[in-house]
Formats: C-alpha cells, sequence, structure tokens
C-alpha cells in the first residue's frame, strides 16, 4: 500500500532555528554531518528557488527545517543496528513534528508514485552531496556503493536500484523546472548522466 504523503501547511508545526540547533546538541550531532546538513540545505533551498520560479510553491521552512535535520540520528546509529532515517524520522513525531518525521523518514528511500513536494526536494537534494561537496548521483551512489556495498550482491542490487529512482526523482523534479531559471554557467552540471 502506498505511503500517503502528510501536507506542510501554513499552520504545519515546525522547530525555529533556535531549536534546530539544541536538536543537532542533544543528538551529538556530529560536526562533518552539521557540515552535510548545512550543504543539503543550500542545495534543497536553491531548487526550491527554482521550482517557485517556475510556478510550484512549496513550503520553504520545512524545506529548510527537514534538510537540516535529515540527519538528526545519524550519530546515535553510528555503530548501531538502527536505521537512521526511521530513528529520525520517529524522533521528530515524537517530538510533535509529524510531517517533519516522514520527510526525515523517507529521505533515504522514497517510495516509489511519491508526489512532488517538501519531501521529494530533501531526498534528492542529500543525494546531491557527497560529505559536503556537490556531486552528481552517479558519484554519490559509486561512494554508497563502495562505502555500505562491502561487495554483497545483495546490498549493491539495493543501492543501484536506489540511484534508478534518484534518476526518476531527478527527471521528475527538473521536468517542472524552466532552465531559463537555472544559471547557464551551472545547467551543465545539474542534470546526471544515465
Amino acid at each position: 500500500m502506498a505511503e500517503t504523503p502528510l501536507a506542510f501547511t501554513t499552520r504545519t508545526p515546525l522547530p525555529s532555528q533556535g531549536r534546530i540547533a539544541d536538536l543537532w546538541d542533544e543528538f551529538a550531532m556530529l560536526d562533518n554531518i552539521r557540515e552535510h546538513s548545512r550543504v543539503v540545505t543550500k542545495v534543497a533551498l536553491l531548487l526550491h528557488g527554482w521550482l517557485a520560479e517556475a510556478g510550484l510553491e512549496l513550503n520553504r521552512a520545512a524545506i529548510e527545517a527537514g534538510a537540516l535535520l535529515h540527519d538528526i540520528a545519524k550519530t546515535p546509529c553510528l555503530g548501531q543496528k538502527c536505521r537512521h532515517d526511521l530513528e529520525g524520522g520517529r524522533i521528530l513525531t515524537e517530538l510533535g513534528y509529524p510531517e517533519l518525521g516522514q520527510l526525515v523518514r523517507l529521505h533515504v528511500v522514497l517510495p516509489p508514485e511519491f508526489p512532488l513536494n517538501e519531501t521529494m526536494v530533501v531526498n534528492y537534494a542529500d543525494k546531491r552531496v557527497t560529505h559536503d561537496q556537490l556531486c552528481t548521483l552517479g558519484e554519490r551512489y559509486a561512494y554508497i556503493t563502495q562505502r555500505y556495498g562491502r561487495g554483497d550482491p545483495a546490498l549493491e542490487r539495493r543501492i543501484a536500484g536506489g540511484l534508478e529512482r534518484a534518476r526518476q526523482v531527478e527527471a521528475e523534479l527538473f521536468s517542472n523546472i524552466d532552465p531559463g531559471h537555472i544559471p547557464a554557467d551551472i545547467f551543465e552540471h545539474w542534470r546526471d548522466e544515465p
């Protein structure tokens, strides 16, 4: 059964910048994860701007909060058998942010048929940043395969499936963005080569 997307509205509760900083501290977010989150946020907000210029209005504050908090459970899950996406989603839902919890829970694996919304923007932005550097989808998934595939054919097939889904998300996002809204000197770096 397909997951129902939770909508972000002007009344959706979101944490303030101060609360986000407190959560980073409370969950002992490592400095490198904080920097990764900052870069993912820049990418997500850039995409938000391009989508807005093309006429698609999304909740900017939700995208910013989601990008800043997408790896909130990364540090607690290091060396554990928990998935940081699921744990982060649980944490935020329990803190009273169910929409943000869903966004964080789906930042690693976005279900098929999920609509273009704030969750998709953050999911894709995360796929375009390795550590604190902008990269192509191919580069990101090569890193993921090397780091997490461990030569296991089943894991590597799942990662390859993730790359295919990321390319579908990219195609959907960019089909809604007028290339004229993207500065010419960076447009060529925004589309991955399948």
